[in-house]
């Protein structure tokens, strides 16, 4: 496994963090150590990676131990050669293990190193960053502090980055004893999940309410945006995102024209060219499957969900915090439409959220005629059978699908994956845990799933885009793992928070012949 030089390859070393990253770890461990890396920083640096994310799984004298043990891989990668990098993991890994004085010792010498070495292929951010961490682990708190406001300011937008560090030096003041409020002076802007009701005049425009939605957006120092966009409050706040420099991420059910026609259009040419603009200046804009015909008001609210678990994705992965605000009407009618949906979800979980309110204008929107056939949302799984020998396979997930909830449309065998589906996210999150043991690899999807009764074994069973990108998500996760679709994941992150955690691994594309779709590891939360 290793090229003529005797050192691991790029796909090697790759292959061993994909299966880290989709928490197989006994697997990422096995492959490497099929490796040859007695003088690779590169391999060494991953083998510290490893057996870090194993402590981190285990508790008492045994995490101890595998903090040493990584630390010593990320030393022996330094000592080779691997720069920085892996001397300020060494150092911080001491200290996680109780090796304080290793600790300092080699925080000393990455301190020394950055200063010997100012030509070092490492970004501004980083050689501040990693700056401030060996001062932290000296005890030179404001020293350190004034580094990484320094690194802030060389990339005020590098988010995951700022995260990232923060994660760090709270992990390196709880071992030290010490408080870590002042890391939220530099913690990312907030991520916002909005909507609204629809009843609005576009002219003139209801300014008192655009001065109090940018007032919370102030106060609440929102940077990144989630809805959809619909004639009314969706597109006042939008602008107002706009407006005041947030990264807008619009998630819109089916296709835009298909959307603005059901939702836009009826309001007159004005919000359609309102729309039209935010969309143009939106970061991202993205449609929920499927694609063809008009949405509905069950593909509407699988949006709005979806809208809502970006947001805590988002938030997530920045070390932020989601907030929600939501324009409801005056009165009682709107005690059961869609926001008042989004609300209830938001608040059940104790989130905090914003709620103004802003009276119903009469307007004059034609009536849609058009009927649509009823769409049912499911969270579809695919258990991916052995081709060595099959029959076990079918044998052993037969077994622990009995272990799993009961689904709402039963297994049944396509020649490659075992196919089911949940109503319910977080009961089919439950049982993909189960069947990772049990199956090759589970990939899941959630969304409109199409359901088909199936004359020849008088059964229902599932058909369609959901089922496609289920088998696609199986088909792309690594041996022993679980990885769901980016729309799977959201929902979870509003249904089961507190029992799951999805890890962005990579990305579905070519196998599903559309626009790349966020694939996450499915991981429960530690």
């Amino acid at each position: 496994m290793t090229n003529p030089e005797g050192v691991p390859n790029r796909a090697q070393l790759l292959s061993v963090i994909a299966h880290a990253r989709a928490g197989a770890l006994d697997r990422a461990w096995a492959l490497y150590g099929g490796l040859d890396v007695a003088a690779d920083p590169a391999a060494l640096a991953v083998k510290g990676r490893l057996l870090k994310d194993m402590a981190l799984q285990a508790e008492g004298a045994a995490r101890l131990r595998l903090f040493d043990d990584a630390a010593q891989a990320y030393r022996q990668a330094a000592e080779a050669g691997g720069g920085t990098y892996p001397l300020i993991n060494a150092a911080t890994l001491s200290l996680l293990c109780g090796a304080g004085d290793s600790a300092r010792l080699l925080a000393g010498e990455a301190l020394t190193r950055i200063a010997a070495h100012p030509d070092e292929p490492e970004t501004p951010y980083y050689r501040a960053a990693t700056r401030a961490e060996a001062l932290l682990l000296l005890g030179r708190e404001d020293d350190a502090q004034a580094a990484l406001a320094e690194g802030v300011a060389l990339a005020p937008r590098a988010w995951e980055d700022h995260a990232s560090t923060l994660r760090q030096f709270a992990i390196i003041l709880g071992a030290q004893g010490r408080g870590d409020a002042w890391l939220n002076a530099y913690r990312p802007p907030r991520s916002l999940h909005f909507g609204g009701h629809m009843a609005f005049c576009a002219d003139p425009a209801p300014t008192d309410l655009s001065r109090d939605i940018a007032a919370v957006l102030e106060l609440e120092r929102v940077g990144f945006g989630y809805g959809a966009l619909a004639a009314g409050a969706d597109i006042i706040v939008a602008e107002a995102l706009i407006d005041c420099g947030a990264a807008l991420h619009i998630v819109l059910p089916g296709t835009v024209e298909g959307f603005a026609s059901v939702s836009v259009d009826p309001h007159g040419p004005a919000w359609r060219r309102r729309f039209d603009a935010a969309l143009a200046a939106a970061e991202t804009v993205r449609t929920v499957e499927p694609a063809e015909g008009r949405p509905d008001e069950t593909m509407i609210a699988l949006a709005d969900e979806i809208a809502m678990g970006g947001a805590l994705i988002n938030a997530r992965l920045l070390a932020s915090e989601a907030v929600q605000l939501l324009v409801m009407p005056d009165d009682a009618s709107g005690a059961d439409g869609a926001s008042a949906r989004s609300r209830d979800a938001w608040s059940r979980a104790g989130r905090r959220q914003t709620i103004l309110h802003a009276p119903r204008e009469h307007i004059d929107v034609p009536a849609d005629a058009e009927s649509i056939a009823p769409r049912h949302r499911a969270a579809v799984l695919a258990i991916r059978v052995a081709r060595e020998d099959r029959q076990a396979g079918l044998d052993a997930l037969k077994a622990a699908l009995e272990q799993c909830p009961a689904p709402d449309v039963a297994p049944s065998f396509t020649g490659d994956d075992i196919v089911l589906a949940y109503d319910d996210v977080a009961r089919a999150a439950r049982a993909a845990a189960i069947l990772t043991g049990a199956a090759g690899s589970v990939g899941g999807q959630y969304g409109i799933a199409e359901r088909v009764h199936d004359p020849f074994a008088g059964s229902v069973r599932l058909a369609g885009r959901a089922l496609d990108l289920a088998r696609a998500a199986a088909a792309s996760a690594p041996a022993g793992t679980a990885c769901v679709t980016e729309d799977f994941a959201a929902a979870l992150a509003v249904a089961a928070p507190e029992a799951f955690r999805p890890e962005f691994v990579g990305e579905l594309g070519s196998a599903i012949d559309a626009p790349p779709i966020g694939l996450f590891a499915l991981k429960p939360q530690r």
